[in-house]
């Protein structure tokens, strides 16, 4: 996990420094950098509950419970904080998905409601674009009275939001902060790819033709009885983005535009680096102990003998239980060698753990057939019963 966390956290940081540096680039180059980064903290987060596709650090397989029938007690309690935080991520996660959810249940009501139209009035306060199937964009009732020059601003910006699939990579950067509900770096990846999206389709008004002067003057005044939208959708404008986006329209000079080349380009190369910084440790070739780690091509050892671990008398005493991680290499022999507790229980239960294993014997692991060595992480569950 906390590998896993570092990783992501190189990839947020990363992404949050080419958009801060890539200044004078356009608006839809940064946001593409944006959704690759989002996109790369998910997948790392999928290669880790998929193994089987991961340079995998723990065999399930060799997980053996050991078990102490004697009163139960209260367990240590860092033992008992480190096995709530993996419950205490999900229950994070499961809150905000249900919550996208709901915003989402929320939007294919409008969308019934609109039946074929390509946009409605609805109360809302500004233009928005909704629905993932498919898209209506929403117009408040008081649009009614709008000039045309208005509502042909606000309807060309939301239709560049169709254009470029921005509904969608709302969705991304919700399922990204909902997986990482905790982390700093993912809502202001969010937060910044949500401003470019915003810029970016700024810019296909201006290309279509559209003066920046008087689109300018269209953000002002639908801006005039903005308020926050509760649908789950991309509005014509935001509180948090609405000054940077009148400015930057006014200024001389900037970039609006990037060839398809370029943005293909920059989504290869930044795919590529997270591609490498997922596959940090997880190559599959030998280390310099001669071990290969489990993954494509590399099977895992499966254990065929075993001895149950006995508790220490001060463990006992103390009624702790938990699991004892051991990182260590399953020889071609079938025996563990270089064994080493990488996550401690203490008051002896980190000899016993070891004592054991050094007593267990395998069936090697494979690579394209022949046996080699297999580093791997187990774990020794003590249990009170």
């Amino acid at each position: 996990m906390i590998l896993l966390l570092l990783k992501v956290s190189v990839v947020l940081a990363l992404t949050l420094a080419l958009t801060t540096t890539l200044r004078r680039a356009s608006a839809a180059l940064r946001h593409l950098i944006c959704v690759c980064g989002l996109a790369g903290a998910l997948i790392l987060l999928v290669t880790l509950i998929a193994p089987s596709t991961s340079a995998a650090f723990r065999i399930n397989a060799l997980s053996v419970p050991a078990t102490v029938r004697i009163a139960r007690g209260a367990p240590a309690l860092a033992a008992s904080v480190l096995r709530a935080l993996p419950w205490l991520w999900l229950a994070g996660t499961v809150l905000l998905l249900a919550r996208i959810a709901l915003g989402y249940w929320r939007v294919a009501q409008y969308v019934r409601d609109a039946g074929r139209a390509e946009s409605m009035y609805a109360d809302v306060s500004v233009p928005v674009v909704v629905g993932l199937k498919r898209a209506v964009i929403l117009l408040p009732y008081s649009a009614a009275a709008w000039p045309a020059e208005r509502i042909d601003a606000a309807l060309r910006h939301e239709r560049a939001h169709l254009r470029r699939g921005d509904l969608w990579t709302l969705l991304l950067s919700h399922m990204a902060c909902a997986a990482y509900w905790f982390h700093p770096l993912v809502w202001m990846a969010a937060a910044r790819m949500r401003l470019e999206q915003e810029q970016a389709c700024d810019d296909a008004v201006v290309l279509s033709g559209f003066e920046p002067a008087s689109y300018a003057e269209a953000l002002l005044a639908a801006a005039q009885n903005l308020t926050t939208t509760r649908l789950t959708g991309c509005p014509m404008i935001t509180p948090k983005t609405f000054r940077n986006r009148v400015a930057r329209l006014l200024a001389n000079g900037v970039p609006r535009v990037s060839s398809s080349t370029a943005l293909r380009r920059a989504a290869i190369v930044f795919a590529g680096a997270v591609i490498a910084i997922g596959l940090l440790n997880g190559k599959q070739s030998a280390d310099q102990d001669g071990a290969y780690r489990m993954g494509p091509g590399v099977s895992s050892p499966r254990l065929v003998y075993k001895v149950e671990p006995s508790y220490s008398d001060e463990a006992r005493a103390a009624k702790l239980d938990g699991p004892v991680r051991i990182s260590l290499i399953v020889g071609t022999d079938g025996l563990a060698h270089d064994i080493n507790v990488v996550r401690s229980l203490g008051m002896g239960l980190d000899e016993k753990a070891v004592e054991a294993v050094q007593k267990w014997r395998f069936q090697p692991g494979t690579k394209d057939g022949q046996p080699v060595r297999v580093r791997a992480i187990i774990e020794v569950n003590f249990k009170l019963l």
